[in-house]
């Protein structure tokens, strides 16, 4: 595993086993992802369809999961969505490259697992307080979202802990999801640049049309002819006399 650039990171060493999201069956994690899948290609709101993703996997065991994303522009990870008990705010999070456990990931594009959320010294609690864990501990994965090679966002999700959870099979499966949505956002960044070039080209193409067809290139270019030009476009925001105006020769008689 050592070898292998996107192998979890382990925070905290702990056996394997089952948990509730893959010993409930290989069929029903391919399920969830069919529903993954349904909800990303027929959206057409990001923030959305990745909070509809989050509902999904609390819907099957998850406690709470977030994603934030890379801002590229200020080497910002922001988050975008997120479900389950969190702060108020959540949104509004944000971290730096290297910072916190999501941080790490994003940075490093490898993965994390905190077996243990209480006995990890990074962890920042900044999307959600945890209250759960003065009752019971909680399992952290966060996962990053992979776009050619480079990290452009991570997916966290909490679990409840259990000895004999499968920690590579979760893994396996959350890194599923998360590729799925790092497809949803460059097909959504796509989607803004062209939306983008198409606003600027129009933008030209409007000034262009103006230029070629203004008043003063249609009659000429001249000395003479742009001096009547002037004073047609001066005279068009005069006010015209009314043609029913009274004849003032004709009021006197």
């Amino acid at each position: 595993m050592a070898g292998n650039p996107n192998a979890a990171v382990r925070v905290d060493d702990t056996e394997g086993g089952a948990s509730p999201l893959t010993s409930l069956r290989a069929s029903q994690a391919f399920g969830i992802l069919i529903e993954v899948s349904r909800v990303l290609s027929g959206a057409t709101n990001l923030r959305g369809a990745l909070t509809r993703v989050l509902e999904l996997l609390r819907e099957h065991g998850a406690i709470r999961a977030s994603v934030a994303l890379l801002h590229e522009s200020d080497g910002a990870i922001v988050v975008q969505a997120a479900e389950g008990p969190v702060r108020a705010g959540a949104h509004t999070v944000h971290y730096r490259l290297g910072e916190g456990i999501t941080g790490q990931v994003v940075e490093r594009g490898r993965a994390v697992v905190v077996p243990r959320i209480s006995q990890e010294p990074t962890f920042l609690y900044r999307v959600a307080p945890r209250p759960e864990l003065r009752d019971r501990e909680l399992t952290y994965i966060c996962v990053p979202l992979l776009l050619q090679g480079r990290s452009i966002g991570a997916l966290g999700v909490d679990l409840a802990f259990e000895l004999d959870r499968d920690y590579e099979g979760d893994l396996q499966f959350f890194q599923l999801v998360a590729a799925m949505l790092s497809q949803a956002v460059a097909v959504r960044r796509q989607v803004d640049v062209e939306r983008r070039r198409l606003v600027d080209e129009n933008a030209h193409l409007r000034q262009e049309l103006k230029e070629r067809y203004d008043f003063s290139n249609i009659i000429g270019t001249s000395g003479p002819m742009r001096q009547v030009s002037r004073r047609l476009s001066r005279s068009r925001g005069r006010r015209r006399p009314s043609c029913c105006a009274e004849n003032p020769a004709r009021a006197r008689s």
